[in-house]
């Protein structure tokens, strides 16, 4: 399973400007598979994302929205794209310079991959 995991992350790496990548457990907010820059912390990214994606599915599903699918952060210095995978989600770190929607695209992607794949045991 391990290999999906990094399929995915692969096709989300190659996009140019990515910084990096992570599959994340949802609930936990721990990575399962990161290909990340030196300088960038997986587990602080795992665990931001992971609140950011629970919370604001909660606050979707308040508002009835229904099941939040992706979730884009916007700061001075880049942007965090998650993806909702089940019981997985996927978080590319994004450059100002990025193809923004080449990446948003492969983030869907790679979620939809993991999501339509064997759950976690």
């Amino acid at each position: 399973m391990n290999g999906a995991y990094r399929d995915a992350l692969e096709r989300v790496s190659r996009v140019p400007g990515v910084r990096g990548a992570l599959v994340v457990l949802a609930d936990d907010g721990v990575p399962v598979v990161e290909e990340l820059q030196s300088d960038v912390s997986g587990a602080a990214i795992a665990a931001l994302a992971a609140a950011l994606f629970r919370r604001t599915g909660l606050a979707a599903g308040s508002a009835d929205f229904g099941a939040l699918e992706t979730l884009q952060l916007e700061a001075d210095g880049g942007q965090v794209l998650i993806g909702g995978a089940g019981e997985l989600i996927v978080v590319a770190l994004i450059s100002d310079d990025a193809q923004i929607g080449r990446a948003r695209v492969e983030v869907v992607r790679a979620a939809q991959s993991l999501r339509a794949g064997p759950a976690l045991s």
